[in-house]
């Protein structure tokens, strides 16, 4: 009778020696395939490197998701957005005829994409530049691209300035300093006497 006891001992140490050895491979594997997992997060932190150039951008929330993101901002060099990416609005508040469609033309020209011209809510002697929040860098460089120097630009009010100024990421009041339209100097005189009608 204590023979049948040590055979069935011995299977169950058979069995044990065949788990034991078992899991041993299975530790073997996910300690391999962890390994492997470590390569693949020192890719990430050497692609984490570029988002330290990202973090001098305007938008740290763009350096997050990706290299993409990374590649954006290179390509602004910091500069601010590319003009494409830029909607202006030119309102003419100077009393003058055709200035805002000359100046919104000369402004698309530098690849900007420029909303319908208009005429300001109200005249105004010197023109200004504003810019909704965010865009500061893209105003004054609107504001270069008119020929006029960064103290012009100043951030948007919270009333209306005229047509489209809503929807606009930069908004150009021309003033009564700005330059007649080509072709409108003639008609420069009676342009006084249609403030509203014929003055964008």
């Amino acid at each position: 009778m204590t023979a049948p006891e040590h055979r069935a001992g011995g299977l169950d140490a058979n069995a044990r020696g065949i788990a034991v050895l078992v899991v041993a491979v299975l530790i073997g594997l996910l300690l391999l395939w962890k390994a492997g997992d470590t390569g693949s997060s020192e890719v990430t932190t050497s692609g984490a490197t570029p988002s330290t150039v990202d973090t001098s951008g305007l938008e740290s929330t763009t350096t997050l998701p990706g290299s993409d993101t990374t590649t954006t901002t290179a390509d602004t060099g910091g500069e601010g957005r590319p003009p494409a990416e830029v909607k202006v609005v030119v309102l003419n508040g100077s009393g003058k005829s055709g200035v805002a469609a000359s100046n919104s033309e000369a402004i698309g020209q530098k690849g900007y994409t420029m909303l319908t011209p208009g005429n300001a809510a109200a005249r105004s002697s010197t023109t200004a530049v504003y810019y909704a929040e965010g865009y500061q860098t893209e105003a004054e460089a609107v504001a270069a691209a008119l020929g006029k120097t960064p103290d012009i630009v100043v951030a948007k009010p919270t009333t209306s300035l005229g047509p489209n100024s809503d929807t606009a990421n930069v908004v150009v009041v021309l003033g009564a300093d700005v330059a007649p339209a080509s072709g409108s100097t003639g008609s420069s005189g009676s342009a006084s006497s249609t403030t509203t009608t014929a003055a964008n």
